[in-house]
């Protein structure tokens, strides 16, 4: 679209064209590739699309799956935009065997969010696993805490939203 505007219109809508690419662009970037969930040794990264946060295995109180994966450090929740749990109807093709060796509990009932075949039940299990071995070494030097917003891409977007929005309006 932005191409052929860039051939059938003036400079002006070509301007405005662009700006509107950009800010597609950048939206579609820090919804769909920025977010993942890295785990190593001492703790965790939750990278979402605005904020980057590391928290150590010695904060960590719980994982959860019930929506999206989730760490509950002190009196925050943390959810990751990288693990989405699936529909609701997902918990009817689990099959038994997908669920053996996974430690489940005595009643054997998971939600369709602790599913090993969805996002956030296979990284919900990988980082409880992470924990677990954290917790079983006694180690309580984890990595430090910290929370690193992502000023560019927030700055962009919303430059470009602005830029887009006054030249929409603004004809010259």
């Amino acid at each position: 679209m932005v191409i052929q505007t860039f051939f059938t219109s003036d400079t002006h809508g070509c301007i405005s064209a662009a700006i509107w690419g950009v800010f597609a662009a950048t939206l579609s970037y820090l919804i769909l590739h920025r977010p993942k969930v890295e785990l190593f040794d001492e703790g965790i990264r939750i990278t979402n699309p605005f904020d980057q946060i590391t928290v150590g295995w010695q904060r960590v109180e719980s994982i959860d799956a019930k929506y999206t994966m989730s760490i509950q450090v002190a009196d925050k929740v943390i959810y990751a935009w990288a693990a989405p749990a699936p529909g609701r109807y997902h918990s009817r093709t689990i099959h038994p065997s997908e669920i053996k060796g996974m430690d489940i509990g005595i009643d054997g009932l998971i939600r369709p969010g602790d599913s090993p075949r969805t996002h956030s039940g296979a990284a919900a299990y990988l980082a409880i696993m992470r924990l677990k071995s954290f917790r079983d070494s006694g180690s309580s030097n984890g990595c430090d805490s910290s929370v690193i917003t992502n000023k560019n891409g927030l700055l962009i977007l919303i430059i470009s939203c602005v830029l887009a929005i006054v030249f929409n309006i603004y004809h010259f």
